[in-house]
């Protein structure tokens, strides 16, 4: 069975060529459309079985990370989404930015598992600054239909926005819909710069949603698929398969199948 992903541009999104390519090697067939042409014509979506909101700065990060395109995307791509997600199962993935958009938007977590409200969000890193590391995350017990339970990945980070904060109905220490946590090099969660990279509340640095077709994270898979990629690539030689943005991405396609 084919598999078609939509990688959504907004103005200042510039991470999409690379998460185009990672999709396209995952072995799926990919289109990037902008924010512009979605809006125009929701019913594009339901052509595709993935839709990807990538990394950067949609509409400059004016007003607060992707608060932007949040709210535009509730107002003209609302109802489409939810049919996307309900009607087609379709499967939603948020980089970045793109998890900053799912979570002011109320993809992300969506408790109720109905209505668009935002619960959590994603503020300024607690050190103040834009943090660009490569960190280790430690894939939890969720409904996440893609990611293998247990595992320790490495992956970069871009962003000066990362902090993750719980509404008051969402329990960062005890919910079953975090999806992956920073950890130290004992790979347990922690709060500690630089390894936290950002300051997150119970360490959480990605989501999901109840049905485990929805992921936010704000580690870049894009940024960690090419061994030429890793940060070790020029003093040893790095095997494909250890590359855990091009596992995240070829188990999403596979599931979307």
């Amino acid at each position: 069975m084919s598999c078609k992903a939509i990688v959504v541009k907004a103005p200042g999104t510039n991470c999409e060529l690379e998460t185009k390519n990672a999709l396209l090697r995952a072995g799926a067939t990919a289109e990037i459309l902008t924010s512009s042409e979605l809006f125009r014509a929701p019913e594009r979506l339901f052509d595709a079985q993935i839709l990807v909101f990538p990394g950067g700065f949609a509409h400059g990060d004016d007003i607060a990370s992707a608060k932007i395109l949040a709210n535009q995307c509730r107002l003209k791509l609302g109802e489409a989404l939810m049919n996307f997600v309900h009607e087609r199962e379709g499967f939603i993935l948020g980089i970045c930015n793109g998890f900053q958009v799912l979570v002011k938007l109320g993809l992300l977590p969506r408790q109720n598992g109905a209505q668009l409200e935002q619960e959590v969000s994603l503020s300024y890193n607690a050190s103040g600054k834009y943090e660009c590391r490569w960190v280790r995350v430690r894939i939890e017990d969720s409904p996440c239909r893609f990611l293998p339970k247990g595992e320790i990945w490495e992956m970069p980070v871009g962003h000066a926005e990362g902090l993750f904060v719980p509404g008051p109905s969402f329990d960062a220490e005890n919910s079953e819909l975090v999806a992956l946590r920073y950890v130290d090099e004992n790979d347990e969660p922690t709060q500690d710069w630089p390894q936290n990279p950002n300051g997150s509340f119970a360490a959480v640095a990605g989501i999901c949603d109840r049905s485990g077709r929805i992921l936010g994270l704000m580690p870049h898979p894009d940024r960690s698929y090419l061994p030429s990629q890793h940060p070790q690539s020029q003093r040893r030689v790095i095997d494909s398969d250890d590359m855990s943005g091009a596992r995240l991405f070829e188990r999403l396609v596979v599931a979307a199948r």
